[in-house]
């Protein structure tokens, strides 16, 4: 695969999922796997990429199976620090280790690595070194390597020469001739003696952090570049090197190529060539080379920003003349020109310091076309000067506009801090104020806060570094914030205790309702005492957090006590009211008589009371008097409500008065102090693990005597009313939904283990039931008509249902109908184990089974259907075709006794119909036979059969004691239809086989029911 192939792959499989990243360069190199000998080695490919931000990164990637790559690691370009060559096919790089990679062609080594250091130079932009060895910098590069910022460190210490000054028009001249360079050492050392004998200069400083563009960061202005030495033209053509001249011009000349190519260094003071006059002129001497004096042994140094300005007025006299005799050209040139000979030796001794003074203005021998050439250079340094002169003029006014903002608003810090001193230092009679001041009066309480507030705010700026520095009373308002905070813990922890004991007097806590029922007293009157320290209570919550936490632990201690003594009382007086099951009813499924089982009558009225809505608690019943025979989970509710009161007045009061919350409240804000109080508090703010922790358990600190209370309290209620544990689920679960919506975690986790418990008590009570039922026996040779956990099914629900008003959608509901489930499956099963056939045949055993199940369904659906209840509706379905599977088999079983012949002839002719030649050619079921089975039913010997019938019917339902006449009458009625079937089914099939026999029955429909009316009239 070539370069170009990996290229698209990369980008395609990498880049493709970097949106901000473009790809720059890759090379695939081969690094230690780690393997013994070196002999593991694997390949990885390092590639190159650019954010959008211009951020540069190299990430290690492997190829894949799939031809993809995927990135392993990932490093900033930036982190780079050094790259070295070791072969053609191997090199170092330095990160943040140094890692070697070989490679596996000379020329894409050399690429990546001028890419790499080409993307190094760009991101940093040469603000970062970089060690290389034997990397080639690249040439388009901006920024220097370590190795080049070296070499442009030697000219700063070994000057060069400079280069010819012909090098401004770009002009490359030759080798200078020996009276040219004779020349440019003369003028050079009359520059250097002017250069020392120049007057002062006109310094002005760059104002500190005023960041200089990059024109003014090569030089100040134009003004320096017209007066003082300008840098060297040789940047423009480096690649050549003129001959060597003096050392004072290539200093110079070096020190402005230092600007330009290295501006991270500080430019170095360049001075200016002021025109020399001929008193100055002399020869130079070694001196010249020698640095400026030195005062008092240290160099003297010039800010780099310093403008450099000189005025001779010599040389300007000449300049005035030469331009004054320019302006008179027709004056006799002959007797002039040795004067204007003169005045131009002059001038070209003056302008020979500046660069443009080059040989063809100085040695021009036209005096009037030098004097021209002068004139129009002097007109243009001169408007550049004065442009020069403007911006520096514009320079200096906008700073000093910034200099006298920055004055105003050091004058205005000044004064907020004097104002700050003069706020913190507290007065005397504050701190008389909460040294001696009451506690108790509540003009007291506000002045204690207002004196408090002048001691915090001295505190909280005692803790800034440089306001503790000048407050000198700060170690005395420290104590006497102790001492304040020492006073309000003891004086707080005694008026809980007594407070509490105030509250409760000689009886426990409770008053009594209007329903005459005992309640909790509310804390009104101590929340309202205690309240009115909550200012004061965020004041000692900042400055001492060690007393806030010992009297939250006070306040905890004492408010406990009071709510045990209240709870305790109001547990037991309830208890009380709970009424005890009577016997019956506790014996449950197992035995006796279910209370309302006595007549259908009294399950009407259950009924009836199950459909009514009135059975709930209105607003009504609260203003009733109440008994003391309620239901356990009646009790539990009242009880409930009032325990829930307590809880969440107690969680709202201390999160006031205690401040355990989340808000953020401080004491600065309380009492509106300044901002700068406010910030000073919010900084500061927050407690440790401990007293957070403290405060956290707040409320398990106050009611954690409840779990067990509650324990002992439902223990006593069930055991008292088994059945109530359902209501108290049903309670339970509301208390929590309303725990929920005022998310009291508190409350709903002490909540969520009473529910559990009496999860638990509900299926062991179920578990109990269960088991009574399977132990019911009941023997054919003593039939007591229905069984007794029938009978009492019914009423079980009623009073299961008229706990549960309001419960749907709750977790209880589900638990009570999968419990109605498991007890008629139960029962049902029971039933049938009871009434088991032990042979077949038409005997007793037989009959008993039916009549067993008939009277328990009858009896279970005659009940059940009243309530019309959605859960049971279900079992009522399965109790019919029970019933109705049982009630078909009894009466085939009753009719043979009475009409055996005739069902039997008539089942026989009906199976072998279809082939009416067995019925001719069989004399068991031909015409003479018909004749012979029709002669002994006659209407005589119907009505017989029928009486014989209803009196042994009558006696196996008559004896049932539970609504037997209703299941008699509904199994006699089943009798008479059945009869009707059977006769019509036998004139149809004598019209079918037996049509041209011209035999018929000797009785009628109108017979028999002529004789079920009669025994109807007759019992």
């Amino acid at each position: 695969m070539d370069l170009q192939e990996q290229r698209q792959q990369i980008i395609a499989s990498v880049f493709s999922r970097r949106n901000d990243e473009a790809y720059v360069a890759h090379i695939k190199i081969w690094e230690d796997a780690g393997g013994a000998d070196g002999a593991g080695r694997k390949p990885r490919f390092i590639l190159l990429s650019q954010s959008s931000t211009g951020t540069g990164y190299m990430h290690k990637s492997k190829r894949n199976t799939n031809g993809t790559f995927s990135v392993g690691k990932t490093w900033r370009v930036a982190e780079l620090r050094g790259l070295q060559v070791i072969n053609p096919i191997s090199f170092n790089i330095t990160l943040t280790r140094t890692y070697r990679w070989d490679t596996e062609s000379r020329d894409d080594q050399l690429q990546f690595l001028q890419a790499l250091v080409r993307l190094f130079r760009t991101e940093t932009r040469g603000a970062a070194p970089l060690h290389l060895d034997g990397v080639p910098e690249p040439a388009d590069q901006p920024g220097p390597s370590v190795n080049q910022s070296v070499l442009h460190d030697e000219p700063r210490r070994n000057p060069s020469p400079a280069p010819s000054n012909s090098y401004r028009n770009g002009v490359v001249p030759g080798p200078p001739t020996v009276e040219r360079e004779r020349e440019r050492t003369s003028s050079t050392r009359s520059r250097d003696a002017a250069l020392r004998n120049r007057p002062p200069s006109i310094q002005v400083p760059s104002p500190a952090g005023v960041v200089v563009s990059p024109r003014q960061n090569r030089r100040p202005s134009n003004a320096a570049s017209t007066i003082s030495q300008v840098p060297s033209i040789s940047s423009l053509a480096p690649q050549s090197r003129p001959g060597p001249v003096s050392n004072s011009v290539s200093r110079d000349s070096q020190q402005s190529r230092d600007v330009r190519q290295a501006p991270d260094y500080p430019a170095k003071s360049r001075t200016a060539s002021p025109a020399p006059s001929a008193r100055t002129r002399q020869a130079p001497t070694r001196s010249d080379t020698i640095p400026p004096p030195q005062e008092n042994g240290v160099p003297h140094r010039r800010d780099q920003n310093v403008r450099i300005s000189y005025f001779d007025h010599t040389n300007q006299a000449s300049l005035d003349r030469l331009l004054t005799n320019n302006t008179d050209s027709r004056i006799d040139l002959d007797g002039e020109e040795e004067s204007a000979r003169a005045t131009l030796t002059n001038v070209e001794e003056m302008i020979e310091g500046y660069e443009w003074a080059s040989d063809d203005v100085i040695g021009r021998k036209s005096t009037r076309g030098a004097i021209d050439l002068i004139e129009a250079r002097l007109l243009d340094e001169l408007t550049a000067l004065e442009k020069a002169v403007s911006d520096d003029i514009l320079f200096i006014q906008s700073q000093n506009r910034g200099l006298q903002v920055q004055t105003q608003n050091q004058r205005a810090l000044l004064g907020e801090i004097q104002n700050l001193l003069r706020t913190v230092h507290v007065d005397q009679d504050a701190l008389i104020t909460l040294t001696q001041g009451s506690l108790e009066k509540t003009h007291s309480i506000q002045q204690l806060e207002e004196a408090a507030a002048e001691l915090y705010k001295a505190l909280q700026a005692g803790r800034d570094t440089d306001m503790a520095a000048t407050m000198e009373r700060l170690q005395e308002y420290r104590t006497h914030n102790s001492q304040f905070c020492k006073r309000m813990f003891d004086f707080l922890s005694i008026m809980f205790t007594a407070q509490s004991k105030l509250l409760v007097g000689d009886g426990s806590g409770l008053v009594k309702s209007p329903q005459a029922l005992p309640v909790i007293a509310l804390h009104q009157d101590i929340e309202a005492y205690l309240g009115r320290y909550a200012g004061l209570m965020l004041y000692l919550k900042e400055m001492d957090e060690t007393i806030y936490a010992r009297l939250c632990a006070a306040y905890f201690s004492s408010m406990s006590e009071l709510h045990q003594t209240q709870i305790t009382s109001l547990l037991g007086a309830y208890l009380d009211l709970v009424k005890t099951e009577e016997e019956d009813q506790d014996s449950g499924f197992g035995g006796g008589t279910a209370p309302g089982s006595k007549g259908g009558a009294g399950m009407r009225r259950a009924g009836t009371l199950i459909r009514s809505p009135l059975d709930g608690r209105g607003n009504k019943d609260k203003d009733k008097t109440v008994s003391g025979d309620q239901r356990a989970s009646e009790v539990f509710d009242r009880v409930l409500d009032q325990i829930q009161t307590s809880i969440y007045r107690e969680s709202e009061f201390i999160t006031d008065f205690l401040q355990i919350n989340d808000a953020g409240l401080t004491f600065a804000d309380y009492m509106g102090l300044d901002n700068y109080f406010r910030r000073q508090a919010t900084r500061s703010a927050g407690l440790s693990q401990t007293t957070v922790k403290l405060i956290r358990g707040a409320m398990d600190l106050i009611f954690g005597f409840l779990p067990a209370e509650f324990k002992v309290w439902l223990d006593n209620a069930v055991e008292k009313d088994k059945l109530g544990v359902i209501g108290m689920l049903g309670t339970v679960e509301r208390a929590i939904e309303n725990a929920e919506q005022r998310n009291n975690s508190f409350f709903i986790n002490l909540l969520d283990k009473q529910h559990t418990r009496l999860k638990t008590m509900f299926d062991r009570y179920i578990a109990e039931q269960l088991k009574v039922i399977e132990q019911t026996k009941l023997t054919s040779k003593k039939r007591r008509g229905v069984a007794h956990f029938i009978k009492y099914f019914p009423s079980y629900v009623i009073r299961v249902e008229n706990q549960l008003i309001g419960a749907e959608g709750r977790e209880v509901r589900s638990l009570v109908d999968a419990a109605y489930e498991k007890i008629v499956k139960g029962m049902f099963e029971a039933l049938r184990q009871m009434a088991k056939l032990e042979g077949e045949g038409e005997d007793k055993g037989q009959l008993n089974y039916h009549v067993i199940l008939l009277e328990n369904m009858h009896y279970f659906l005659a009940e059940m259907s009243r309530m019309e209840m959605g859960s049971t509706n279900v079992f009522c379905q399965s109790a019919q075709v029970i019933y109705d599977e049982n009630l078909n088999a009894y009466i085939r079983i009753v009719f043979r006794r009475s009409f055996a012949k005739l069902i039997d002839f008539f089942d026989a002719v009906e199976r072998l119909g279809p082939d009416s030649t067995n019925l001719s050619s069989t004399s068991t079921y031909n015409k003479s036979a018909l004749r012979k089975v029709l002669k002994e039913y006659n209407a005589k010997d119907i009505r017989k059969n029928i009486e014989g019938l209803h009196k042994r019917v009558e006696k196996h339902f008559a004896d049932s004691a539970e609504g037997g006449d209703a299941v008699f009458n509904h199994v006699w009625q089943a009798c008479e239809d059945e009869l009707l079937s059977l006769t019509d089914k036998i004139a149809r099939l004598i019209s079918q086989y037996y049509g041209d026999s011209g035999v018929a029955l000797e009785f009628s429909k109108s017979d028999i029911e002529s004789a079920f009316k009669k025994t109807r009239a007759g019992s």
